[in-house]
């Protein structure tokens, strides 16, 4: 997975403008459920 900056930077690159902070918000609020998700699918196949 990309980092949270890369994905920042590729929105912006595709949008054409600057981000708002809102989207910057948005993005890392997503960003942080998929990190946690993919730590609690290692845990859950580890545990199996």
């Amino acid at each position: 997975m990309e980092s949270l900056l890369q994905i920042c930077e590729d929105t912006k690159e595709e949008l054409g403008r600057q981000l708002q902070d809102r989207e910057v918000a948005f993005l890392q609020w997503m960003y942080e459920r998929y990190v946690d998700e993919q730590k609690g699918g290692v845990l859950q196949n580890i545990s199996r």
